[in-house]
């Protein structure tokens, strides 16, 4: 079969350009898709990276703080024999609670002894335990330094934790005993849990004993990784191979789904402990084939595009041709067919020209894709402008935020140093007081007896007052932390109201105020923490009285309405300024204008309270005319 002149020349361009393009588009997802796998182990190594300095640090910060422990005064006294072991642990047990604010990371801080016995812990059931046989001590024995330990099982309820010991010094460099802190494993896991690896990614940790430490499925914590795809190599656990290179290694492993994965492991730098990364083999190449899928189509795309050019090329280059041969073989007849057809072929071809010009000047004229270009920059002019105009509003609305937040912090400083400011002063002015007499009296000046009783009695009431106010500091401290945790029992509504209400008469008329009281309660119960609920009832007692003036009024309601019975206290004091009704709540907070004593911590300690009882705590105030608080208690019908 005999291909027109029309399709040869069609097809030979058509099968070079689909040549070029493939061998283009061959080169081109070759070096993409070597480096988008090469990238994806770099992230990979990244990660890895990031993943043992993080835990690194933890591992590190934790040692710190063991070895902040052995270096502890109190301990030091403890094991000189100035400090009880009951005492002992009641600090240990105070300073890890501190530890544990942010998250339960530590399950013990305790103290070895020499011969490896626990003499001082947080928990009763680890004391005396011996601990001499174990690895973590006899390496911390053997070389005089901080050692953290493999996974291990606590004896106290066969939780995974980690411990770390380090030796305690005197002063002659002699070790004396050991500190001793164990965390939970999972806070462990915890580090790396945040961290992305792919889509389907994770880390694991394998310590010296081939136990795996740290798997996102919590049920393979503690198991031997002996035999399994996180086993590491014999030659890693050695000591030899561990103090050479610390370079990420790379494997790949089949799974027990059968899909191989990309294992890289790495030693860690703070223990014998080894991180290892898994991530399946697809998702390193999944970027390689998404790309291969973008080329197909492009090509594809480009060759049907090529093959129209091609058709259309071929056209205008075959056309005069096949028109000319036409003529020509007419013209064979005769010299005037012949003459003519030349002349009909030249201007045959001189159209042609001109229509393929004609044709082509709209595609090519500057005009119209000035105007397109005209038209994308104006639109992108104005993008630009609308995306200006949005970051200039949400930088005003960051700055704003920024600077109410910096005057909140600056605000809660002043009033920490405040409270801190009052609470030396009251302190200063009886300490001294107490100077004073005792000069006096040591001075042999006063000799007579009275006097000396004077002043001795003038001593005691000094440090009557310094132990108030370390007791109303430690009790609102205490609340302030614990307001929180609930003792809840079920109380006969209608006595508990009486008790309240018959306090706040007698406290009300000792304190040279006028009571007015109202009282209505039938019947129910109430579930709430009565101690807690008596504190808030005296917190506001005592701000009525502390805020109004002798011989004023102050009223006291307590009124049983449908299923709740409502406190309420009505004086006729200063009140509360507009401006600072919003603050009167928070920590350490005291009016700009007071002159009583205060610590700002009453009104913060009662809300919270009544909050923890899913109670709010309501007030009503106008200045220099008195101020109302209420709270209202839910009843319950059912007999106690």
């Amino acid at each position: 079969m005999t291909l027109s002149l029309r399709r040869r020349i069609t097809l030979t361009i058509c099968s070079i350009i689909i040549f070029l393009l493939i061998l283009l588009s061959g080169f081109i997802y070759t070096k993409s898709a070597s480096i988008l796998n090469q990238d994806a182990e770099t992230y990979m190594q990244s990660q890895l990276e990031r993943a043992q300095e993080s835990i690194d640090l933890r591992i590190r910060i934790h040692q710190l703080e063991t070895e902040k422990l052995a270096l502890d005064a109190r301990v030091l006294e403890f094991l000189k024999g100035y400090v009880s072991t009951s005492k002992m642990n009641t600090y240990l047990t105070t300073l890890m609670q501190k530890k544990n604010v942010q998250n339960k990371q530590y399950m013990d801080f305790f103290i070895l002894n020499t011969e490896g016995i626990i003499t001082t812990s947080t928990m009763p059931e680890a004391m005396y335990l011996d601990l001499s046989t174990r690895e973590y001590f006899r390496q911390s024995v053997l070389t005089g330094q901080t050692i953290t330990s493999d996974i291990l099982i606590a004896r106290s309820d066969e939780s995974l934790i980690v411990i770390t010991v380090s030796p305690i010094c005197n002063n002659l460099g002699e070790v004396i005993a050991y500190a001793g802190t164990a965390i939970h494993a999972e806070f462990l896991s915890d580090t790396v849990k945040d961290l992305k690896l792919g889509k389907t990614g994770y880390f694991i940790i394998v310590d010296s004993n081939n136990l795996i430490l740290s798997h996102p499925d919590k049920s393979l914590i503690a198991t031997d990784a002996t035999n399994t795809v996180f086993a590491l190599p014999e030659r890693l656990l050695s000591k030899e191979q561990w103090l050479q290179s610390d370079a990420a290694k790379k494997r790949i492993i089949t799974n027990q789904n059968g899909f191989q994965e990309l294992q890289l492991y790495k030693k860690m730098k703070s223990n014998r402990w080894v991180l290892i990364a898994m991530l399946p083999k697809y998702e390193v190449h999944e970027k390689s084939v998404d790309l291969l899928g973008y080329v197909i189509l492009i090509g594809a795309s480009v060759t049907l595009g090529a093959m129209l050019i091609g058709i259309y090329i071929s056209n205008r280059i075959s056309t005069p041709i096949v028109a000319i041969t036409e003529y020509m073989n007419r013209a064979v007849k005769s010299n005037l067919m012949l003459r003519q057809s030349v002349s009909d072929s030249i201007k045959n071809l001189t159209e042609e020209d001109n229509l393929l010009n004609h044709e082509t000047s709209p595609l090519l004229h500057p005009s119209d894709e000035i105007g397109n270009l005209s038209r994308s920059l104006k639109n992108l002019k104005d993008h630009f402008v609308s995306t200006i105009s949005r970051f200039e509003r949400e930088s005003e609305e960051l700055i704003k935020s920024s600077q109410e937040l910096s005057s909140t912090i600056e605000d809660n400083s002043y009033r920490t140093g405040n409270f801190i400011s009052t609470l030396s002063h009251d302190l200063k002015t009886s300490i001294t007081l107490i100077k004073g007499y005792v000069k006096g009296i040591s001075s042999d000046i006063i000799e007579d007896p009275a006097m000396q009783k004077h002043f001795l009695q003038e001593i005691y009431n000094s440090t009557i007052d310094i132990e108030k106010i370390t007791c109303d500091i430690l009790d609102s401290a205490y609340e302030a932390q614990w307001s929180q945790k609930l003792h809840l029992e079920a109380v006969d509504a209608v006595g508990f109201a009486e008790q309240l209400f018959e306090a706040a008469n007698h406290y009300i008329n000792h304190s040279e105020r006028s009571f007015k009281g109202s009282f209505q309660c039938n019947s129910g119960c109430l579930l709430i923490d009565t101690i807690k609920i008596k504190r808030v009832w005296n917190n506001l007692l005592n701000n009525a009285v502390k805020f109004s003036k002798k011989g004023s009024l102050i009223q006291v309601m307590i009124a049983q309405h449908e299923e709740a019975l409502t406190f309420k206290i009505i004086d006729t004091g200063i009140g509360i300024p507009d401006e600072e009704k919003e603050k009167i709540f928070d920590m350490f907070y005291r009016g700009q204008n007071l002159k009583t004593k205060g610590y700002g911590l009453g009104l913060f300690i009662s809300r919270s309270i009544l909050e923890a009882h899913n109670v709010s705590l309501n007030f009503y105030s106008e200045y220099q005319k008195g101020s109302t608080f209420w709270f209202s208690l839910p009843i319950n019908r059912e007999d106690l």
